[in-house]
């Protein structure tokens, strides 16, 4: 492996460690691979030899697999702040009845 390449390589690591964070919910551990990662990413030239055009499209395809299971995710937690809020607001109508009797 060359210089060149470990910047590569290394992000390859981290979004494979992005796409098993998400998948645990892992959501804090997720944005720091993120973080850790996208300078290696920026620092990518524009050329790349064939072998590293597949790790560039791996990272590619896992983070469509992310993107997804993120959105997922939210959309999971989403519905459970609504259901929350709604037992908030029923349990608050349920004291507000008991208190006017």
């Amino acid at each position: 492996m060359t210089n060149t390449e470990e910047p590569l390589v290394h992000a390859v690591r981290l979004t494979h460690a992005i796409d098993s964070a998400v998948q645990q919910g892992d959501w804090l551990r997720a944005e720091a691979l993120v973080a850790e990662r996208s300078p290696l990413l920026m620092s990518l030239q524009p050329d790349q030899p064939q072998h590293a055009l597949a790790m560039i499209r791996e990272i590619q395809t896992l983070d469509a697999q992310i993107t997804a299971h993120s959105k997922a995710g939210f959309d999971t937690l989403s519905n459970q702040n609504a259901e929350a809020i709604q037992r908030i607001k029923s349990t608050h109508q349920y004291l507000k009845i008991g208190m006017q009797m």
